[in-house]
């Protein structure tokens, strides 16, 4: 997440009101000039990527450290 905001693809939107307070990302208008999309809409489901087995899964890259914030 880190790199994400860094590069200017990702925000800090909120907190969730839940325990914890977890904070809330969203994408930037950079993040769709970025990658073509004209809106959100134009990216593949969630529900593609929960249907991915295991082993594609652990090719996605996931940092784990925590993060300050952006």
């Amino acid at each position: 997440m880190r790199t994400l905001c860094e590069r200017k693809l990702v925000r800090i939107v909120g907190r969730k009101d839940v325990p914890g307070r977890p904070i809330m990302y969203g994408t930037t208008k950079f993040f769709l000039e970025h990658f073509g999309l004209q809106d959100l809409s134009q990216l593949p489901p969630l529900r593609e990527f929960k249907e991915l087995g295991e082993s594609e899964q652990a090719l996605l890259p996931i940092e784990e450290e925590s993060l300050a914030g952006c």
